[in-house]
């Protein structure tokens, strides 16, 4: 039988204040190596590249102040949904999936759907870096910590590997608060996450080299052979690189950099394994030379806004803390904090993996439904298609009912749309719906390209028994994306060479000296062209139309693993410069995007992609150049002039 156990709350504090130490001082010592696509070569360093008072400012840390901002406001049971709010109003920042997803919420869509659709970042490393928040407030409780990780997660990455690269760094976070053996940790957090992951095999990767005594330069190759990706943010090979640093290092700083040192998003690897060694030992056994240099400050980026940014670690520390007592109180009855410690360490390893099987109901969870309760009714709204609404095209959607109260009952269902939709198929149904399994409706949603907006909803009046009031369901659709392609011309003269439709950019081309144009609705950012090659080499051209409500300025990029050719409204503005891996963000990848002038009304876009050799990938983003490359979420992007 295992014991309760009780956590001194002097020792508490203490590691408490080494996590948030031992986050800067990793940030700080990883952030001037980061670069966009990992390299070959190893970095050589042994202490700070640039030694900034009160350390670099970094998301790894100030996303977790807003995080606490909302446990504050909204208490402890927040949701993603909170989490959500806070993302639009407190989070300016739009670096890769943070600003697709913020582009999402603005649009209607809820977490997962937000990080899960028309997001190629969901593998990447913007979750798993702001785990510590929660592994801090649910000390000894991985599930409690791993149940907030996943909330926090799927806003921006639902579906992707990151949602396991969060779940197991708030995991071992919150065991080492009682569990101070790495080798141990690493463990429990592989236990945490579905072994068949790529985060997972990563990970393995790692311990495999270990323990069979390679050195961290060798075990380093084998994470690269495992998850290898060129982008630096690619979560699965940090994750990797992380536990490189905490099974080899042997100090602090001889662990920071070990991780920071196998490269890729090194500011990410560094301050997770800081804030895990200033877990395990407290600020007080953490080495001073590491610490005094940054002082007890905290610096907080500009673009963190609306919310109360502690003037030190120890202050920061005080508010962590005070969450954390509530915490350890509601959700648990088995640790508690108090004046002394009680239980063994055989006892508290029984423990957490005790807590552990409650983590794998998060695993199988979908992105792509939205969840809500209600008054005796939970309800899933289900996109077996996706969210994104193509012209003439019937987009499914399904509703599950399930009751929460004991009782039966029978519930009829009536579906509203826009106006200028097509009547939806079915309107309305009446559904059983019995406690513990799911009743469900499936119907179908149409529209003309001139009825869809870039928000659309849809709604669902619910009324269930003998209830004076219906329960109203907002079920949110956005609009896709239209494009035309001209033929596929041979590869003979490659990108440098001048076919029929760049001989004819005016507004007349199609139908013109261009040749036939087909069409195509596509529901992301995605251009989706490979197939028209039919794997030869050549170039097509594509045409897009862009309405906006008025003049703007914005950054609009090609980004493609080969070549492209963008013109504007008839004036090229962008050429490939040099060939690069893939990364479609809005802020731009230094060779495939411009900053252009958008005209009030239609603005026409023409696209020239040469595939070689390999299978060409390609997408079109579009932001706002003059807010920080905010993504524009009131653009239509699925019809042409002409067309109403």
């Amino acid at each position: 039988m295992v014991e309760k156990l009780q956590i001194d709350r002097a020792a508490y504090k203490d590691k408490v204040l080494g996590c948030w130490f031992g986050k800067n001082a990793g940030g700080t010592l990883g952030t001037p190596l980061e670069r966009g696509f990992g390299q070959e070569e190893m970095f050589d360093v042994w202490w700070y590249p640039k030694l900034v008072p009160g350390g670099m400012p970094n998301d790894d840390l100030e996303i977790q102040l807003v995080w606490l901002q909302a446990l504050k406001d909204r208490g402890l049971n927040i949701t993603a949904t909170d989490l959500a709010e806070y993302w639009l109003k407190c989070i300016w920042y739009n670096y890769d999936e943070y600003g697709l997803h913020k582009t999402n919420l603005r649009k209607g869509l809820l977490p997962p759907l937000s990080g899960w659709y028309n997001n190629w970042f969901k593998d990447c490393m913007g979750s798993p870096i702001r785990s510590e928040i929660w592994a801090c407030i649910a000390p000894g409780l991985p599930h409690v910590a791993a149940r907030y990780a996943y909330e926090d997660s799927i806003c921006d990455h639902a579906g992707g590997e990151s949602v396991y690269g969060e779940i197991f760094n708030a995991s071992i976070e919150s065991a080492a608060f009682i569990i101070d053996d790495m080798k141990t940790l690493v463990e429990i957090g592989l236990a945490a996450i579905p072994s068949g992951c790529m985060t997972a095999k990563a990970i393995a990767a790692a311990v495999v080299a270990y323990e069979g005594g390679l050195d961290w330069k060798a075990a380093r190759a084998k994470v690269k052979d495992a998850a290898f990706n060129p982008v630096a943010q690619y979560s699965p090979i940090n994750m990797g690189f992380q536990t490189i640093g905490m099974l080899y290092g042997s100090d602090f700083g001889d662990a920071m950099c070990k991780a920071v040192n196998c490269g890729w998003d090194t500011d990410c690897t560094g301050a997770t394994v800081g804030s895990i060694w200033g877990i395990i030992n407290g600020k007080s056994k953490l080495p001073t030379k590491w610490l005094e240099p940054l002082g007890n400050t905290l610096v907080v980026n500009k673009a963190i806004k609306n919310i109360h940014v502690h003037e030190t670690i120890d202050d920061l520390t005080e508010d962590t803390c005070k969450i954390g007592e509530q915490v350890v109180a509601q959700f648990n009855d088995t640790i508690c904090l108090g004046e002394g410690s009680v239980g063994d360490a055989a006892n508290a390893l029984a423990m957490i993996k005790g807590f552990l099987p409650a983590i794998k109901p998060l695993w199988n969870r979908p992105a792509n439904v939205i969840e809500q309760a209600h008054t005796g009714l939970l309800i899933r709204i289900i996109y077996p298609e996706g969210p994104a609404l193509l012209p003439g095209q019937k987009r499914r959607v399904e509703l599950e009912l399930e009751a929460t109260a004991p009782t039966s009952v029978q519930a009829s269902v009536s579906i509203s749309v826009p106006a200028g939709f097509d009547a939806p198929d079915p309107m309305s149904a009446s559904i059983p719906i019995v406690p513990t399994k799911a009743s469900s409706m499936s119907f179908a949603v149409s529209a003309p390209a001139v009825a869809i907006q870039p928000r659309n909803t849809v709604t669902a009046t619910i009324r269930v028994g003998g209830a004076s009031e219906p329960v109203t369901v907002m079920i949110p659709l956005v609009g896709g994306f239209a494009w035309w392609t001209s033929p596929v011309y041979p590869g003979v003269k490659g990108i440098k060479g001048k076919y029929l439709p760049e001989k004819a950019r005016g507004e007349k081309q199609i139908g013109s000296k261009g040749g036939s144009w087909t069409t195509h609705a596509w529901p992301d950012n995605a251009l989706i062209v490979e197939p028209l090659f039919a794997g030869s080499p050549g170039v097509v051209y594509l045409r897009h139309y862009l309405y906006s409500a008025g003049k703007r300025n914005a950054r609009v990029g090609i980004p493609n693993n080969n070549y492209m050719v963008l013109w504007i409204n008839g004036r090229k503005v962008q050429e490939t410069k040099r060939v690069i891996s893939l990364r479609p963000n809005y802020s731009g990848d230094g060779s495939n995007y411009a900053r252009v002038a958008l005209k009030q009304g239609w603005n026409h876009v023409l696209v020239k992609l040469e595939r070689g050799n390999d299978p060409i990938e390609a997408h079109f983003t579009v932001a706002d150049h003059d807010d920080m490359d905010r993504g524009f979420d009131d653009l239509i992007q699925w019809r042409q002039p002409g067309s109403i």
